[in-house]
C-alpha cells in the first residue's frame, strides 16, 4: 500500500514536469516563430525603402520606388505591401503594427511589432526598429 502511495506520488510529479516542459517548449517555438515573422518582414521592407527615390509620408501611397508608387499597411494582422493600381500582396503575418518616421538627410526610421497568442492565452510580442538611409 505504501509502495503504490510513493508510486503515484513519483508518477504525478513526472507527469508534472513532463507537462511543464512541453509547455515550455511550445511557448518558446512561438516566441521564435514570431521573432523570425517580424525579421522577415521588417528586412523586406527596410530593402525596399533604401531604394525609395522619394518619401512622402502624407501621401496615400507614401514611397516611390523605380518608377512605383507604393504603400504598406497592417490589416487584420498581416502586413500588406501595394503598389498603386495593383492589388496587395502579404508580406507577413501576425504584424499588428508597423510605423514610419522621416528624418532629414533621407532618413526613414521604421518600427514593427508582430504578435501571437499561445494556446494558453499569453500573448508574445516582438518589437523591431530599424533606421533606413535612402540610396536614390
Amino acid at each position: 500500500m505504501i509502495a503504490l502511495l510513493i508510486f503515484s506520488i513519483l508518477l504525478g510529479a513526472t507527469y508534472s514536469v513532463l507537462s511543464m516542459s512541453r509547455t515550455s517548449f511550445q511557448t518558446g517555438d512561438i516566441q521564435i516563430a514570431v521573432q523570425q515573422e517580424a525579421r522577415k518582414a521588417m528586412n523586406k521592407v527596410a530593402r525596399e525603402i533604401r531604394e525609395a527615390s522619394s518619401v512622402d509620408l502624407g501621401n496615400a501611397y507614401p514611397f516611390s520606388i523605380w518608377g512605383e508608387n507604393i504603400k504598406y499597411e497592417v490589416t487584420n494582422d498581416q502586413l500588406l505591401r501595394e503598389v498603386q493600381g495593383q492589388s496587395p500582396t502579404v508580406l507577413a503575418n501576425n504584424v499588428t503594427s508597423l510605423q514610419f518616421s522621416l528624418f532629414g538627410g533621407g532618413m526613414v526610421y521604421i518600427t514593427l511589432t508582430t504578435q501571437k497568442n499561445t494556446f494558453l492565452g499569453r500573448s508574445l510580442a516582438t518589437t523591431l526598429s530599424s533606421q533606413v538611409t535612402l540610396r536614390n
